[in-house]
C-alpha cells in the first residue's frame, strides 16, 4: 500500500483529481448538461455532454464564434430534449473568441464556464 493512503491505494494525485473534480461538479448541478465549444476561426465543434462527460450531441457549425447564437440554441434544446434542465456552456480561452462566446452565452441567459476549467479556489 502507498503511504499515507490509509489502506486505500489512493495516492495523493488521486485525491488531489478527486478534489478537483468534485469542485467543478459543484460548479454545475447534477440534473444539469454543458455544451463545450471548441473555438475557431471559422469553424465551431459543439458537444453537449452530461455531468458525468457522455456526448448527449455533437454538431459542427462554419461561421464565426461571434454567430454561435443559433448553434447555443440548438444545443440547448438537445440538452432540454434530454432531460436537463441547468445548462451552461464552455470552452478553452482563444484571444478574443471566448469573450464573443460569453457575450452570446449572456445574452441567452446561459453561464460561461471558466475558461480554464478550474473553478475559482474556495
Amino acid at each position: 500500500m502507498g503511504k499515507g493512503s490509509g489502506g486505500s491505494g489512493m495516492t495523493r494525485g488521486d485525491r488531489r483529481r478527486n478534489a478537483r473534480r468534485e469542485r467543478l461538479r459543484a460548479m454545475l448541478p447534477r440534473d444539469g448538461a454543458v455544451i463545450g465549444i471548441d473555438l475557431g476561426d471559422e469553424k465551431q465543434a459543439i458537444a453537449v455532454v452530461d455531468h458525468d462527460v457522455r456526448v448527449l450531441a455533437r454538431k459542427t457549425v462554419r461561421v464565426k464564434a461571434f454567430r454561435l447564437g443559433e448553434a447555443l440554441d440548438w444545443a440547448v434544446a438537445q440538452a432540454r430534449a434530454k432531460g436537463f434542465t441547468a445548462v451552461a456552456v464552455a470552452c478553452e480561452p482563444t484571444g478574443p473568441r471566448w469573450l464573443q462566446l460569453s457575450e452570446r452565452a449572456r445574452l441567452r441567459g446561459r453561464r460561461l464556464l471558466p475558461p480554464t476549467a478550474r473553478p475559482p479556489q474556495p
